[in-house]
């Protein structure tokens, strides 16, 4: 009976043990899945790092295969252009990491040479066609072209080609050299957001470029939108509260509407559209959801129409009130506009996980019929040629639309850009925005332009 007792005490010893240990492998197995990637890049790891410093990494290309960035004996080299540093800093980081969105960041497994099923695979021979450098899809001479256009001004351009979701410039201002950090906490006015990267992360009231939005709801919601007329005198008042244009148009329709940016028509455009129905043609647009660029999380555009009603509503659809939009988002809206109505998922990494090959499309959304989107298209390309001047961008065969966002405060409005090229050598789409700029038209069509020829000339080099 004892030797049976002692028999059944060491099962259960035995037993417990094993438990503990299935237990212990479970939260390890969690633990790995979730904090390998910190164990490995751990600056005690003598593979990676000496003395606490980062020895070395992988290397940062633009698409066309031009140095941006890499770590070698512990110190940082970057680019030889002044320029180039400058204008893909928020692309590639800064020295001190404080770009959460940059590759420097994001991309820190690959470029130190780690990975979930390898480990450490920069270190082991055997698995040397593991490669740890990172071509991204953006040329550093269109961003440097976009970053110098901005000349100084608070902003971003992104420029993206809506056939296959790549990004060929991305650029926000203020920035800075990365080789030479400026006294950032000395000069907060002119350096105020420097770590953001504003085309990522940044939301602005839209204006005006929201009209795209309330149109689309429009002509797939007003049966005779096309035949109807509307009386502009610079000023409707609804319910006591007063809705306010630039100009006073007279009678205008709807596509001149567009072309000339009435608040008064598309006033009473949003009105016979509705919240409801204009609450779900933002969504479709992206509105109040975020996108994703290589697991990069985008800022949340804004729509709230549920306490939206009268004047306030009629603001809405002009793209003041409440409305927030993000560029990297809405330029995706205008892409989709540009592609028959299928909106294409941006992206910024070139490479596969092996090698340095471009990666094929790999998110694609219906966000608007081809109807509507030809008819969006053929408006916009009307904005241009009757109120642009297609001399202003003679050969881009430019369709887009201008915003002028008023901000409050007394501060001059954000300057809107956006729109595409309907060239099927140069499917581009883009969104350029100069913060407390002026006039949309005036002021960041002329950056738009510049870079988009820019960006023709390298296309074709290509």
């Amino acid at each position: 009976m004892n030797d049976l007792k002692i028999i059944t005490k060491r099962a259960l010893g035995v037993l417990i043990l094993s438990l503990l240990l299935v237990i212990g492998l479970i939260i390890f197995s969690i633990k790995y899945t979730k904090e390998a990637s910190d164990w490995a890049q751990y600056p005690a790891n003598k593979h990676i790092y000496a003395n606490g410093q980062l020895m070395n990494t992988g290397t940062i290309y633009d698409r066309n295969g031009k140095f941006l960035f890499k770590i070698e004996e512990g110190s940082g080299k970057y680019n030889e252009n002044k320029l180039i540093r400058e204008s893909v800093m928020h692309a590639v980081g800064d020295s001190g990491g404080n770009i959460i969105t940059s590759a420097r960041v994001v991309f820190a497994d690959r470029l130190n040479g780690w990975d979930f099923l390898n480990g450490s695979y920069r270190f082991n021979n055997k698995l040397s066609k593991f490669s740890s450098d990172v071509k991204l899809t953006l040329d550093a001479d269109l961003c440097a072209t976009a970053y110098k256009a901005l000349n100084g001004r608070k902003g971003t351009v992104g420029v993206y080609n809506y056939k296959t979701g790549e990004i060929l410039c991305m650029v926000s201002s203020p920035s800075f050299d990365p080789m030479n950090p400026p006294d950032i906490d000395g000069n907060p006015e002119k350096y105020e957001g420097v770590y953001i990267n504003r085309f990522l992360s940044a939301t602005y009231t839209p204006g005006s470029i929201f009209k795209l939005v309330t149109a689309a709801a429009a002509i797939d919601n007003i049966d005779d939108i096309d035949s109807k007329t509307y009386h502009c005198e610079g000023n409707l008042e609804i319910n006591g509260k007063l809705v306010t244009c630039m100009s006073s148009h007279g009678d205008i329709t709807f596509k001149e509407a567009l072309a000339e940016s009435c608040n008064i028509a598309f006033a009473e455009i949003s009105l016979d559209v509705g919240a409801n129905t204009l609450q779900k043609y933002a969504e479709k647009a992206g509105f109040n959801s975020s996108l994703e660029v290589n697991d990069i999380k985008t800022a949340v555009g804004k729509v709230d129409l549920k306490e939206a009603k009268g004047a306030d509503l009629a603001w809405a659809g002009i793209g003041q009130y409440t409305d927030l939009a993000n560029p990297l988002n809405f330029m995706t809206y205008v892409g989709a506009i540009a592609n028959d109505g299928v909106r294409i998922s941006p992206r910024i990494r070139k490479d596969n996980i092996l090698s340095n090959v471009c990666t094929s499309v790999t998110g694609k959304k219906r966000i608007l019929s081809k109807e509507t989107a030809d008819k969006l298209g053929d408006m916009m390309r009307n904005d241009v040629m009757q109120v642009y001047g297609e001399n202003n961008y003679k050969g881009l065969e430019l369709c887009a639309k201008s915003g002028t966002a008023e901000v409050g405060n007394d501060k001059k409005p954000h300057a809107w850009f956006v729109g595409y090229m309907d060239r099927e050598d140069c499917p581009l789409a883009f969104a350029v925005i100069v913060e407390n700029g002026g006039l949309g038209g005036t002021v960041a069509g002329p950056v738009a332009a510049t870079v988009l020829q820019k960006a023709v000339d390298l296309l074709q080099e290509e």
